[in-house]
């Protein structure tokens, strides 16, 4: 029985049809331009954060792009269960940018390598991707789990955690060049250009400069760096023909206490998933209710948890669905999957030409935590967005600034208690010091208590 389809959607290309070589190539350029620049970014700031090496650096943002590939060709091309069979596009998550830049460093302070911290990281994220491809199996009763006021929260405080996660790689830039006895000023300006051509291009009625923003705004930075002499770095001459990914690049390991963290973000980002997944298969004019749209969120889902643990066994990040390609989507009238499979072999191509992942290194601090630190902010936004459309504003406010409070204050716990001469566990001790994680748990204790005395407390 054929699935019903929704007429009301304008499409020149629906979902099993083939459009024209030229014009599938112009529609997998176009999501491309809207993804690469966060694909390669996220595993670049991370890799930023925790001082790994420039062959460190190359391996997991090259290893990013490829797998980007393979898993946007898992999600479009649907093996059995697996995968949205829709033109859903997969790419390195920015939800767990700050946790493991923190994690990881802890880590490090206590002794551990360069591969051994990737190799924690990552092994801890393949069980939360096993994790996710488990919930996928059980995706509506997760609504009693993550409600919308509590993904806006965990979603806000993930925003605001990012910021500072910016603001500190940013004011460590400035430190950097002061001691090289450059400028610590051309570094904010740098941010300052990069962050008002992001917003200015993000701003036209231009479409193709909305989708095409961050990556044009990276390279307006770069030339102003160029301009000012602030472009310190150079390519380096060894730069190999082909990169080709590894096998279990890092020794795996598994950290309980960093699992427990991770929780609240999977069951955020699952939530995030089956918002693109329902806004795609609207835009692809399928329908958003019934078994078929069960089997396809239940698929995109899956797919995300199987390529976040193919991701770390070839050595990089979790991925997840991106929600830019939907305004892609939109723009271009093309829904094919035969779209999607031409854009994942670009990102496997890319990801194999080791001079892309240079030319993101070369990346002035500036530039790079002033384009993430305005995209930290969007994501804090869209947290704010998602509360503001519950009906009981007074109770959601009152939570958020609640949660929000608790969860900040909790991140002082370790520093009031060891003036006492207190010890906690090093695994409660990370949990209180990240308050994703702590606002998570709390918010989703305060819905659960609601639901028991199954009214909103008056305010």
């Amino acid at each position: 029985m054929s699935e019903q389809v929704n007429s009301d959607t304008p499409l020149l290309f629906g979902i099993d049809e083939q459009p024209p070589i030229g014009k599938s190539v112009t529609a997998a350029v176009a999501h491309l331009l809207a993804i690469v620049g966060g694909i390669a970014t996220a595993p670049l700031i991370i890799a930023r954060g925790l001082n790994l090496d420039v062959a460190f650096t190359s391996y997991v943002v090259a290893s990013a792009l490829v797998i980007s590939g393979i898993a946007t060709f898992i999600q479009v091309k649907r093996f059995g269960g697996l995968g949205s069979g829709m033109l859903s596009v997969q790419g390195t998550s920015f939800a767990f940018v700050g946790i493991f830049i923190y994690a990881g460093l802890n880590l490090k302070a206590a002794g551990a390598t360069d591969a051994e911290t990737l190799g924690t990281l990552i092994g801890t994220s393949i069980a939360g991707g096993l994790l996710t491809m488990v919930i996928s199996l059980f995706l509506r009763h997760l609504k009693y789990i993550i409600t919308l006021n509590v993904a806006g929260i965990v979603v806000f405080l993930l925003g605001l955690s990012l910021v500072g996660v910016a603001y500190d790689n940013l004011g460590f830039a400035v430190a950097g060049a002061t001691a090289e006895g450059s400028s610590g000023l051309l570094i904010y300006l740098q941010a300052a250009v990069v962050i008002g051509a992001i917003a200015f291009l993000s701003s036209r009625r231009n479409p193709w400069l909305k989708l095409a923003s961050i990556m044009l705004g990276l390279m307006v930075g770069m030339l102003f760096a160029y301009l000012t002499g602030s472009l310190t770095q150079s390519l380096p001459n060894d730069i190999d023909n082909l990169f080709v990914v590894e096998l279990l690049p890092f020794p795996l390991s598994f950290d309980t206490s960093l699992f427990i963290l991770l929780v609240p973000i999977y069951l955020v980002t699952i939530t995030e998933s089956i918002g693109d997944l329902t806004a795609t298969s609207v835009l692809s004019g399928r329908s958003i209710s019934g078994d078929d749209y069960w089997q396809r969120l239940r698929g995109g889902v899956m797919a995300d948890g199987f390529n976040t643990m193919l991701a770390g066994v070839f050595g990089t990040f979790p991925n997840t669905t991106f929600s830019q390609n939907n305004g892609v989507i939109k723009l271009t009238g093309v829904a094919s999957r035969y779209v999607g499979l031409i854009l994942a072999g670009m990102l496997v191509l890319l990801g194999s030409i080791p001079l892309f992942s240079a030319l993101f290194q070369l990346l002035p601090g500036g530039v790079l935590h002033g384009a993430t630190g305005l995209m930290f902010a969007m994501i804090m936004l869209t947290g704010w967005r998602i509360l503001r459309t519950q009906e009981n504003q007074k109770y959601t406010m009152w939570m958020l600034t609640c949660c929000t409070i608790a969860a900040l204050a909790l991140t002082q716990t370790s520093t009031l208690l060891n003036a006492f001469d207190i010890q906690i566990p090093d695994y409660l001790a990370m949990m209180t010091n990240f308050p994703v994680a702590t606002g998570a748990f709390i918010a989703m204790l305060w819905e659960a208590l609601a639901r028991v005395v199954n009214r909103s407390p008056t305010i």
